[in-house]
């Protein structure tokens, strides 16, 4: 039977004055084409992502993105089944005026599922199995090839099915890389990509 007295632990008045000591984030290492994926992958186990609602609107998802200073947002449907990703590229600038323009209405009626990218059942992802392997190199080739500045990452339950677990950001991975982020996608390539072959 387990034991269910205890005794308590000892305890004090806080003395006044006491600084705060916040926890230093570890140093991170340099990184680079040949560094392993899985170091510049967003992992969903340690890092939630923020999943919002596709009829939610335009400016309550920018307010979310800049409050939790977050580059994307994921949108799902009702039954929480992923319907795309709102990036700031998507919400912010050009985009979206052109697409109120399109749909003859104002901006600040736009909802995020007007201005997201898409991802539907034959969006291309990764497979974790695969990203475990390869090197930063392999994920930035991949993202070139596919024109998008953002991938998912799946693995497999017992069933063989998709399970979400990751993301790779060529925005993330530009910072970690100590790249300067730069507007348009082609260009952002280039920059990155030149280093493959070094």
């Amino acid at each position: 039977m387990p034991e269910t007295r205890f005794k308590p632990l000892a305890w004090t008045k806080l003395q006044r004055g006491v600084p705060c000591y916040l926890p230093q984030p570890p140093a991170r290492q340099r990184v680079d084409v040949h560094s392993p994926a899985l170091s510049v992958m967003t992992d969903f186990q340690r890092l939630t992502p923020i999943t919002v609602r596709h009829d939610m609107s335009l400016d309550e998802a920018n307010r979310i993105m800049g409050l939790s200073h977050a580059q994307y947002l994921l949108v799902a449907d009702g039954q929480n089944h992923l319907l795309g990703i709102a990036s700031e590229a998507s919400t912010r600038g050009h985009h979206p005026l052109a697409v109120a323009h399109q749909l003859g209405i104002r901006p600040g009626e736009l909802t995020v599922g007007e201005v997201m990218i898409k991802k539907h059942d034959d969006a291309e992802v990764m497979h974790l199995r695969d990203v475990r392997t390869a090197s930063v190199g392999n994920v930035l080739a991949a993202l070139k090839e596919l024109a998008s500045p953002f991938c998912l990452v799946v693995d497999h339950d017992e069933e063989d099915h998709h399970v979400l677990c990751g993301i790779f950001s060529l925005a993330h991975i530009e910072r970690l890389m100590g790249v300067t982020p730069s507007v348009e996608v082609a260009q952002t390539f280039s920059q990155v990509v030149s280093s493959l072959g070094r």
